[in-house]
């Protein structure tokens, strides 16, 4: 099969297509809950067919605008008196903080005016928390009743500066001098620290303890009717034991009242008659009064006339809400029950019985942000739309491209294996940090950078809510604020594409890992466990090393923790032994490792000096010593061996050649006898060639064996190639013709001399020659060919071959091999090897080519320049 599922074009391929779609998935995922504000899949597809009048935006919006309106007569309520503002006006802080009211009055006894709170307000919203807080400034006393008494710090001290107190205590465990350091320098933050006791001048018993109170808010202003707060908690049974809970009611108040102040001196223009197409009515029937933003409707008793008249308009959205909840009336896309307990519990006179009306213009005669809001939502519907058409096909895409990269991973076409890549081969721990380190990297350049711009915490709060509670998580939508333009799209579709980027490197070298099962002894903690494994099992030999490494390990962690001179003194004792232990085992690892380099080159007679080597080095040392002593006894045993087998071959060849010899020459007798039988003479000829063969194979197989065992004497000449050359061909010319084979010689004028072996030479011709005269097919041409260069001298024979060459021309020189398959002439296998092998004990270069039926010998030899004295010195190799 092809399978080009399974090649790298085709896996790059899958690869981006499921990047882009996953990135794709996840930016209209992000995007459609981002402008749809909810996870709920029924509201998703509600909202992309609903118009802007029947979204949950617009509902929130007029519900919103209900709510600015009862804050504005919250606040107006807050700030005013009889309609006007009242600077003046008291304000009691506990009161505030439990009820968000002011009833003018000083009740809890911690009031302050309204102006005084603006002020302070300002200060607490915007100043730092240093200037606004003390960190040691009150001290908290406790009687013996159990009450407590509050002091400024510096009053407290004064109180002892002047002998007005006097503190003792129980067991001589403190003193008073010590004790006020100690406070004033606020260390004693907890009661119960001493046993002490204070008394007045009198020795009247005043307290039985005391300590800092902590964090105190600093008071800009007394409060009403005392000089401090502290007087007032001092003097009030109530509020004694309180102060924290004061300090916190203060910061309410000011937090709220600041706010409160800045939207009042704000206003509500906005929401004015003109500014806006929303209007209101707002009925107290228990006062009769009327509160809305329209002149024409401020009458009580037109006022349900001119509720129906809103009401009635072409294109409007209004919401009346009456004391009962079967009167509520609307023909917006609201919950009934909602809206009218969340109007009143917010309504500012929640004891009175209120008609409320809100009406919306729909045909927006005024821009405000009921108009812009349909802008937006008319501009964004079609991104949600397309969201959610991309969520689909990127989801389904992705997860196809999943699915095939994961029947694939690791698989190509043509095997079945497991093919793991070098990221596969890190550590599995390894390999996920680096995957999760690049994706976080990025992630925080990013978030830093401030990328994207866009706020996604509504997505994630909505798929949240959904996956807590499935069925109406509904937020406010973006539809209605939200404008993302190309380069936040784009930014987060990069940012996902990354993303899923490492996602896939993770997820496919994970399931390569798993199907090659890598997994787990691939991974760290099999290696640790390995590790153990191997040294618990070597533990005679790693129990030293733990112990001083343990020990050494030890005395500087003491070192550190003691910090004292003699323990300074062990630990560099410690070092200073470490070192020498390192050291001098790095040498003797040095003197091993050049043994067993000399070893390995070849000296087998080095031997490893062991003065200075102790323990496990010298033994090894020794070891390694024996090992050079047992090769050099193995290869002197290896070359008796070979010598016995150069030997016996040697002897039995003889011992052949001599029977041989006599075959020979009484076959010679008998067929110079008159023998009248032909039948028998024809015996004869088979005995004579028989006999003549196996004398050749025996001389072939002697010669090979010297050659292979070096025991051969080359005696160096300096010879004409030439000259060898017409001599072979003389000699076996009675061969080439008996085959019918034409020999084209070609030589040059010049001398061709070299420095061989004269006798051997002949050999490598006459072997290169008689087995083009064996194997070339009859009736061809063999030709011989002499060049030279002023370096070399180069000599070719070719021939075409008889039998079809089936085998390497490489293995046509191994022993015993041949191309006649059938074995049918009289070679011996040997030929090409030996001339092989003394072309290239002479310093000459043996080479064999073939293509097709031709058959090519190449000899090269250096060439003798200014030898040509055939009667040279001879040279012994």
């Amino acid at each position: 099969m092809n399978q080009w599922y399974r090649r790298t074009v085709a896996k790059i391929i899958v690869l981006l297509a499921g990047v882009l779609s996953g990135a794709a998935f996840v930016t209209s995922f992000a995007m459609a809950l981002t402008f749809a504000g909810t996870a709920n899949p029924a509201g998703i597809a509600r909202m992309v067919s609903e118009p802007y009048e029947e979204s949950a935006d617009f509902s929130a919006a007029v519900s919103s605008m209900i709510q600015d309106v009862f804050e504005q007569f919250r606040v107006s309520d807050l700030m005013e008196t009889d309609g006007a503002y009242n600077p003046q006006k008291l304000v009691d802080v506990m009161e505030y903080a439990q009820t968000g009211k002011i009833s003018s009055g000083n009740v809890s006894g911690v009031a302050y005016t309204l102006e005084q709170l603006e002020e302070w307000g300002g200060e607490y919203y915007t100043g730092e928390d240093s200037a606004l807080y003390s960190e040691n400034e009150v001290v908290v006393c406790r009687r013996p009743d159990g009450s407590y008494h509050y002091y400024y710090l510096e009053d407290f001290l004064e109180q002892f500066a002047q002998g007005e107190m006097v503190m003792e205590f129980a067991g001589g465990q403190q003193d008073q001098a010590g004790f006020l350091r100690e406070l004033q320098e606020g260390k004693l933050t907890d009661s119960g620290g001493y046993e002490l006791r204070i008394f007045d001048r009198e020795g009247n018993e005043l307290y039985v303890d005391c300590w800092n109170f902590g964090r105190s808010l600093r008071e800009r202003y007394a409060p009403a009717g005392a000089d401090s707060l502290l007087e007032i908690v001092n003097a009030s049974p109530q509020l004694n034991g309180r102060l924290s809970m004061i300090y916190e009611n203060i910061a309410t108040a000011l937090n709220d009242i600041y706010n409160s102040s800045q939207a009042y001196q704000t206003g509500w223009d906005w929401m004015a008659e003109g500014n806006t197409n929303f209007t209101y009515i707002y009925i107290n029937e228990d006062t009769k009064q009327v509160y809305t933003n329209c002149e024409d409707y401020k009458g009580y008793r037109e006022a349900e006339l001119y509720i129906n008249e809103l009401k009635s308009g072409d294109q409007v959205k209004y919401m009346v809400i009456r004391p009962k909840l079967r009167d509520f009336s609307t023909n917006m896309n609201v919950s009934a029950a909602g809206e009218w307990s969340m109007l009143r519990s917010s309504r500012p006179d929640s004891s009175a019985e209120i008609v409320f009306a809100a009406v919306v213009d729909t045909k927006y005669p005024v821009q405000d942000q009921f108009y812009e809001g349909r802008e937006n939502y008319n501009d964004n519907l079609p991104f949600l739309r397309g969201s959610l058409i991309m969520l689909s096909v990127g989801g389904l895409l992705f997860l196809i491209c999943t699915v095939w990269l994961t029947l694939i991973a690791g698989r190509r076409p043509g095997d079945e294996e497991i093919h793991l890549t070098a990221f596969d081969r890190w550590k599995t721990e390894i390999a996920a940090a680096a995957v999760f380190f690049a994706w976080g990297v990025v992630t925080l350049f990013l978030l830093s950078a401030g990328v994207p711009e866009i706020d996604w915490s509504r997505s994630v709060q909505s798929a949240e809510n959904y996956i807590s509670e499935y069925g109406v998580p509904y937020l406010y939508s973006g539809l209605f604020t939200i404008a993302v333009d190309f380069a936040d799209v784009t930014g987060v579709f990069c940012y996902s594409a990354f993303t899923f980027l490492c996602f896939y490197a993770g997820y496919i070298s994970l399931v390569r890992r798993i199907r090659g099962k890598v997994l787990w002894r691939g991974s760290l903690v099999w290696a640790v466990l390995h590790f153990t494994k191997k040294a618990f099992a070597s533990r005679h030999d790693t129990l030293k090393a733990s112990a001083a490494t343990a020990g050494f390990i030890g005395i500087q962690t003491l070192a550190i923790l003691v910090r004292s001179m003699p323990m300074l003194i062990l630990a560099l004792l410690a070092d200073a032994a470490a070192l020498w232990f390192i050291l001098s085992s790095a040498m003797a690892k040095g003197r091993i490792r050049k043994g067993i380099e000399e070893i390995a080159s070849g000296n087998l007679e080095y031997r490893i000096d062991l003065t200075g080597l102790r323990g496990t080095e010298r033994e090894m040392a020794e070891k390694v010593n024996d090992i050079g002593g047992g090769l050099n006894r193995a290869v002197d045993e290896a070359m008796r061996n070979e010598r016995l087998k150069t030997d016996l071959i040697t002897n039995v060849s003889h011992d052949i050649k001599t029977p041989l010899t006599s075959i020979i020459n009484y076959v010679d007798i008998l067929k110079r006898s008159d023998i009248a039988d032909e039948k028998i003479r024809g015996y004869l000829d088979i005995l004579e060639a028989k006999a003549h063969r196996l004398k050749t194979l025996t001389e072939d197989v002697v010669e090979a064996s010297k050659v292979s065992s070096g025991n051969i004497t080359l005696e160096y000449m300096d010879v004409d190639l030439r000259e060898l050359i017409r001599q072979t061909e003389g000699e076996l010319s009675e061969k080439f013709s008996a085959r019918d084979l034409a020999m084209v010689v070609s030589l040059p004028e010049e001398p061709a001399v070299i420095h061989v072996d004269g006798r051997r030479m002949w050999r490598v011709l006459e072997n290169i020659f008689n087995n083009a005269a064996k194997y070339a097919m009859p009736g061809t041409r063999v030709y011989a060919d002499l060049s030279l260069t002023e370096t070399e001298v180069s000599f070719s024979l070719k021939n075409i071959s008889e039998q079809p060459l089936n085998i390497p021309a490489e293995e046509l020189t191994e022993r015993f091999i041949r191309g006649d398959l059938s074995r049918s002439t009289e070679g011996s296998g040997l030929g090409l090897s030996i001339a092989r092998s003394l072309t290239t004990m002479q310093g000459g270069r043996f080479s064999l080519y073939l293509d097709g039926d031709l058959f090519r010998v190449d000899l090269s030899f250096p060439r003798a320049a200014g030898r040509t004295d055939k009667s040279a010195p001879e040279e012994q190799n």
